[in-house]
């Protein structure tokens, strides 16, 4: 296989100017490059993108970080939704994508001062990550696609407003005569989870309600989670008619919980998710949710990123707040004329 070397060697030119060929610089004469170039074509050479990378400082790829194991990502259908909308402009803008999961061995902005990516873009960064605090001072490009913090925020970031999606979840149950209404949150460490249960509380509060502290309880965003926190809250001897989910998962196993126990969703509870991946359609019944649109989050923050790495941006950090909607289907109905109960009572 040739080299570079070889290259040089047969063009009869330094290593240096047929980098400089490759590269498409304008520092060589039309003369040295079309002899470079008949050479490259000879000897079937194919530059390395090591070697590219190396003499322009880009590697043409994108890091995307997630903070979670693999088992833990592809079984959360809304990830795949991020990464297809990120993916789709990064093939458009022919960067390669780089998907780093699970590692808290090694600090993030190592992939970029390593030159083994040009710019990152993090998904579901926990508050108390102490790995993506170099982030924020700007001295790499990045996107998130979450607030890593609650207010201040300064970094750039493409987020859902998942405290006004909570809100509209509250207002429907309410207009369907709800008042006994419970929510199965995410892990505490994660602003989207403080801001959901932020919206639930003051939505209740809207309504002239009160959050019940037993019918609040934090779980993992999972299958499991959502069965078990149901079965809990289904076991209190006063138990909600109406619960309200931090993620799809969350209430597809919340909707089996309540069923194990011999009750009906949603004749005796009703339950609410929120993202509205492809799955909430097709579970029975069929989930209502609060959509945000994981694909446009993803699109989004890869277009931005492209604009900061192509300096196109100005230095303030660029937020840009999604809006979300509640998509009613068969998993709420009105409450039921005899609320509050155990199954047992």
């Amino acid at each position: 296989m040739a080299t570079i070397k070889d290259v040089s060697l047969q063009a009869q030119v330094s290593i240096k100017t047929v980098s400089r060929v490759i590269n498409g610089s304008a520092e060589v004469s039309d003369t040295t490059r079309l002899r470079v170039q008949q050479v490259i074509g000879e000897l079937a050479y194919r530059p390395s993108m090591l070697a590219k990378s190396l003499v322009t400082g880009k590697t043409n790829t994108v890091g995307v970080v997630i903070p979670h194991t693999a088992n833990y990502v592809f079984a959360h259908l809304y990830f795949n939704k991020v990464l297809q909308g990120i993916g789709e402009v990064l093939e458009r803008h022919r960067f390669d994508l780089l998907l780093h999961l699970g590692r808290q061995d090694m600090d993030y902005s190592e992939l970029y001062h390593h030159q083994r990516v040009d710019g990152l873009i993090l998904l579901a960064i926990p508050l108390d990550d102490p790995l993506h605090l170099d982030l924020l001072e700007g001295r790499v490009p990045c996107v998130f696609t979450c607030r890593v913090r609650e207010d201040d925020n300064p970094t750039n970031w493409i987020d859902s407003d998942a405290a006004a999606g909570i809100g509209q979840a509250v207002s429907h149950l309410v207009s369907l005569g709800h008042r006994d209404l419970g929510f199965l949150s995410g892990p505490g460490n994660l602003v989207l989870a403080r801001l959901q249960e932020r919206g639930f509380r003051e939505a209740l509060t809207h309504h002239g309600l009160d959050a019940t502290g037993e019918w609040v309880r934090a779980g993992d965003y999972s299958f499991e989670a959502g069965r078990r926190l149901s079965t809990e809250l289904m076991a209190l001897s006063r138990r909600p008619t109406a619960l309200i989910c931090g993620d799809d998962m969350t209430a597809v196993g919340a909707i089996r919980g309540v069923e194990s126990l011999g009750l009906t969703v949603p004749g005796d509870v009703s339950i609410v998710g929120f993202d509205d991946v492809i799955l909430a359609r097709y579970t029975s019944p069929a989930l209502t949710t609060v959509r945000q649109d994981g694909y446009q989050k993803g699109r989004l923050a890869a277009e931005t990123l492209v604009e900061i790495m192509k300096g196109s941006i100005s230095d303030q950090p660029k937020n840009l707040m999604l809006d979300t909607e509640l998509v009613v289907r068969d998993s709420t109905g009105p409450a039921p004329k005899a609320s509050g109960e155990t199954p047992m009572s």
